[in-house]
């Protein structure tokens, strides 16, 4: 149980310096030792263009991987995902599922609405995102977004569920 947590632990912290993210990422690591800790610059992916989820369009939505944290590599079984996100002014994000994965998203800027939507896609409920919110999304949840008049910006981390 303490590794998810730990791993969790993580998370946050890398929510919370999220503003500060500028494109670079360095990873605080063991060494071979697995003694002494050592800085290690990692690449990560550039934004790409997301036209579409599951054939339901987008509008100027751009995703990529910052960072995968591989399993065990900090005593997690399941990898993380660090996803940073970008939604123009006006833009939105299609209806969609995050099956099987627990999602935290952490709101680095914008407002706008995200959707509660059942799994035909029928809206239910919405919910109003600001600047330093944190969503934490359940496996199998149905939403959507529609963002307000400046652009959203948005670090995501999914891990992977447990097995039932």
């Amino acid at each position: 149980m303490r590794g998810p947590i730990y791993g969790l632990g993580a998370v946050l912290a890398l929510a919370i310096a999220a503003p500060a993210f500028a494109g670079d990422l360095t990873s605080i690591e063991l060494d071979s030792s697995g003694k002494i800790a050592v800085a290690v610059k990692k690449d990560s992916a550039k934004l790409a263009p997301i036209p579409d989820i599951g054939g339901r369009p987008n509008k100027g939505f751009t995703y990529g991987a910052v960072h995968q944290v591989a399993p065990n590599s900090i005593n997690i079984s399941k990898g993380i995902n660090v996803m940073r996100g970008h939604v123009d002014a006006k833009g939105s994000i299609a209806v969609h599922e995050g099956p099987n994965q627990v999602y935290v998203l952490y709101v680095i800027s914008g407002t706008g609405k995200m959707t509660l939507n059942d799994k035909d896609g029928k809206q239910y409920g919405d919910i109003t995102y600001k600047p330093d919110d944190v969503i934490l999304f359940s496996p199998n949840t149905w939403h959507g977004w529609v963002n307000g008049d400046t652009p959203f910006e948005f670090f995501g981390f999914d891990m992977q569920a447990a097995a039932k």
